[in-house]
């Protein structure tokens, strides 16, 4: 299967735009990914993790995200891929680089579209008789409490490279922490926190201020497809795997779904 064949519309945005503007078409396109553009040509990407990260700068936390522009957070180094690769090759690429996604472009290095981690599991969910437990990540779950620093917790999401991490009390499933979830939170106390109190008030900002609540759950007896539909009618890219009690056993990513495709469609040797 080529790119072509399931790439997305790209949603662009100039360079000297605002970030709150980002963050708006963002939320409003349901994407997790701008392209920056500048005089028509591709400059950069911005994602939620990148709005995250710049909000949450010790520098940067005084300024109003209405007073930042999209250049100071945007990726600028850009890996784009053909129209004509084949959609397992932009899999293993995104998992060896560590990408969300990037632009696709044609032979005239013309924007044509992107594709992302949402686009590549959208083609999963034909894969009835794969499981949830099958794919799931199980070894070092990191995981955060409703009552920690959000500040710490978005540490602790970069350092172990996880888009998503379940919040629970003693073992259960309370909500989910995602990067949007993060850029959100940290965009409303830019603007809702006067700019002298910021940096003495940030790291009063705790995970339960952010977190999304009650968020979608799957077993691991779910095929993959429901995982899929699930994420995907949530705006997520991250869902808690639980057992009795809704105690945590593991989680679903994007992800895994895309180092699934980079397998060839083949289930890890590990998980049989």
């Amino acid at each position: 299967m080529k790119v072509s064949q399931i790439m997305a519309k790209p949603v662009t945005i100039d360079k000297d735009q605002r970030l709150s503007r980002a963050l708006e078409l963002l939320a409003k396109k349901r994407v997790d990914m701008l392209v920056v553009t500048q005089n028509g040509g591709v400059r950069g990407i911005l994602t939620y993790a990148d709005i995250a990260d710049r909000l949450s700068v010790s520098k940067v936390v005084a300024v109003s995200i209405g007073r930042l522009h999209v250049s100071s957070a945007m990726t600028d180094t850009v890996i784009t891929v053909s129209p004509d690769d084949e959609i397992t090759d932009v899999a293993e690429l995104m998992i060896d680089r560590g990408m969300s996604g990037c632009p696709v472009v044609d032979e005239e290095d013309k924007l044509v579209g992107v594709i992302s981690k949402t686009e590549l599991s959208s083609i999963v969910k034909k894969f009835e008789d794969v499981t949830v437990g099958d794919l799931m990540t199980t070894k070092d779950l990191l995981v955060v409490n409703p009552v920690e620093r959000l500040v710490k917790a978005r540490v602790e999401m970069l350092d172990k490279g996880y888009s998503g991490l379940p919040v629970t009390d003693g073992g259960r499933v309370l909500g989910l922490l995602t990067e949007r979830a993060v850029a959100e939170a940290m965009a409303r106390f830019s603007v809702e926190v006067p700019d002298k109190h910021r940096k003495n008030q940030v790291r009063q900002i705790r995970v339960v201020d952010a977190m999304i609540q009650q968020p979608p759950l799957v077993s691991e007896d779910d095929s993959i497809s429901v995982a899929v539909e699930k994420m995907l009618d949530a705006y997520l890219n991250t869902l808690p795997v639980v057992g009795k009690g809704n105690r945590l056993v593991g989680i679903i990513s994007a992800t895994d779904f895309t180092r699934f495709i980079a397998n060839k469609f083949k289930v890890p040797e590990s998980a049989r």
